[in-house]
C-alpha cells in the first residue's frame, strides 16, 4: 500500500509538472534570415575618377542594416538583407583618418560626416537610391557620386610691395559639415589660405590644392589680406553664385599702387557641370565684377582689372589703370605699352581718337587736376597724335620739338 500511494504521489507531481510547463512554455519565434542579396557597385554622373574609401550605409526606415566600406574601383560589395525596401546612402573620400564617421549603431541619414580638428576636407562625394529587395532575388545598384566640395587650384598676388610680410585669402560664409544624405550643416564656416612669398619678393603664391564645401549664403566673399608694418589691410570681393561645389577655382591678382587691389579669378567648371569664367576686381573703393554670367559687363564697371569704356556686342574696350610717361619727338610706345599693361588681358595699343576721347572723359571726372595733360593717340594709318585733355583738340607730334606725352594705353577683348 505504502509503494502504490508513492508511485501516485509521484504520477500526481508528474503530472503537475507536465501541465505547468504546458501553461508558461514560451513562444520560440525562428530567428530572420536574410533572404534577398544587394549589390553596390559605383560610378560618377560626371565620368570622373570616384574618391575612395566609400562609406556604403543602408537603412530601412531610419534604422541602419549595414555599414560597408568600397575601398577601389573594382570591388562591388554583396549585402545580405531580407526582402523589403531600403535607402542606400554613400559617402566617398572621407577615410577614418580624417573624419568621424556615424557608426552603424549612431547612424541616421541626417549623421554629420564630421572632419576632425586641425584636418581639410579631401574630395568629398555622395550619392543616395532606393531599391526594392525581393525574397530571393539580387538586386544590383550603382551608385552615382556627385562631388560636395570646391576646389580652390592656386592662387597668385603678384606685384605686392616688398614691405608686406604676409598674405593671405579668406573664403566666407561656408558650409562646415557634410552630411550623410548629402546635404550640408553649419553656416558659419571660413578658410583662410596662406601665401608664400617667392625669390623677386614680389610675388606670393599657394600651390596647394584646397577642397572646400560651398558657400552656405550668397554673395560669398572673397578677402585679400595683405600685411605691412604689423597692419593689415583686406580687400573684398563679394561674388554672387561663382562659387559652387563641382568648380575648380584658380585665382590671380595684382596689386597696383594706384587703386590697390586688383583681382582676376576664373572658375571652371568640370564637364559635369559646365564651365565658368568669373572676373573681378579689387580696389581702395570697394569691388565689382562680372558677376560670374556670360554676358558682357557693362560700361563704367571693371573686367579683368580695367575701366571698362565701351561694350559692342561682344567685343568690350578696356582702359589700363596703369599709365607712362614717353618722352621724344621720334616717340617709341612699344616698350611703355608693355610696361603699363595688364598681364591678364594682350593687345594693348595706343588709344584711337574715339578711344582718346573716352579715355579723357574718364580721366578727367576721376582727376580734374589732368585738365590740360597731353596723352598721346593714333591715327588710322598708325601715326601718332597728342590730345591736350579738356581742350578738345588733337595735335601732331613735331619732329623737331622734344615733349613729354602720357600714355594710358587701351586694348579690345571679345567675350
Amino acid at each position: 500500500m505504502k509503494t502504490r500511494r508513492l508511485f501516485a504521489c509521484m504520477m500526481s507531481a508528474a503530472m503537475i509538472i507536465v501541465a505547468c510547463s504546458k501553461d508558461d512554455e514560451p513562444t520560440i519565434v525562428p530567428e530572420s534570415t536574410p533572404n534577398s542579396t544587394l549589390q553596390v557597385k559605383t560610378g560618377s554622373g560626371d565620368g570622373e575618377t570616384v574618391s575612395y574609401p566609400v562609406q556604403v550605409y543602408v537603412f530601412q526606415g531610419d534604422e541602419c542594416k549595414a555599414v560597408q566600406t568600397i575601398g577601389d574601383e573594382g570591388q562591388t560589395l554583396s549585402i545580405a538583407l531580407e526582402e523589403g525596401l531600403y535607402s542606400v546612402y554613400a559617402v566617398g573620400g572621407a577615410s577614418h583618418n580624417d573624419y568621424t564617421l556615424p557608426t552603424q549603431a549612431s547612424a541616421t541619414p541626417s549623421s554629420i560626416v564630421a572632419l576632425q580638428s586641425g584636418h581639410l576636407h579631401g574630395d568629398l562625394m555622395t550619392a543616395s537610391a532606393t531599391v526594392s529587395l525581393v525574397d530571393g532575388g539580387t538586386n544590383t545598384v550603382t551608385l552615382g557620386m556627385v562631388r560636395k566640395t570646391m576646389l580652390i587650384q592656386g592662387i597668385t598676388i603678384s606685384h605686392v610691395p616688398v614691405a608686406a610680410t604676409a598674405v593671405s585669402v579668406t573664403i566666407a560664409p561656408l558650409h562646415q559639415e557634410l552630411i550623410l544624405d548629402g546635404s550640408y550643416d553649419g553656416t558659419t564656416g571660413t578658410q583662410t589660405i596662406a601665401l608664400t612669398r617667392q625669390a623677386d619678393n614680389r610675388t606670393w603664391i599657394s600651390t596647394d590644392e584646397t577642397h572646400l564645401l560651398p558657400p552656405s549664403s550668397q554673395p560669398a566673399s572673397i578677402s585679400v589680406n595683405i600685411t605691412i608694418d604689423g597692419t593689415t589691410s583686406s580687400y573684398t570681393y563679394s561674388s554672387n553664385n561663382e562659387l559652387a561645389a563641382g568648380y575648380i577655382i584658380s585665382i590671380v591678382g595684382s596689386y597696383t599702387e594706384a587703386v590697390g587691389v586688383t583681382l582676376s579669378g576664373t572658375i571652371t567648371g568640370a564637364t559635369w557641370v559646365g564651365e565658368r569664367t568669373i572676373s573681378f576686381t579689387f580696389d581702395e573703393n570697394g569691388s565689382s565684377g562680372n558677376g560670374g554670367n556670360n554676358g558682357a559687363p557693362t560700361v563704367g564697371s571693371t573686367y579683368l582689372g580695367c575701366y571698362v569704356l565701351a561694350v559692342d556686342g561682344n567685343e568690350v574696350t578696356l582702359m589700363s589703370p596703369n599709365e607712362t610717361i614717353v618722352e621724344g619727338s621720334d616717340v617709341n610706345v612699344t616698350p611703355a605699352l608693355a610696361n603699363c599693361g595688364v598681364a591678364e588681358v594682350t593687345g594693348w595699343a595706343v588709344p584711337t581718337q574715339v578711344q582718346m576721347q573716352l579715355v579723357e572723359a574718364k580721366l578727367l571726372s576721376d582727376d580734374a587736376s589732368l585738365n590740360g595733360q597731353d596723352y598721346l593717340y593714333r591715327e588710322s594709318d598708325h601715326s601718332l597724335g597728342f590730345r591736350r585733355l579738356g581742350g578738345g583738340e588733337n595735335y601732331w607730334i613735331s619732329a623737331s620739338v622734344t615733349v613729354s606725352y602720357h600714355l594710358r594705353p587701351v586694348a579690345v577683348v571679345t567675350l
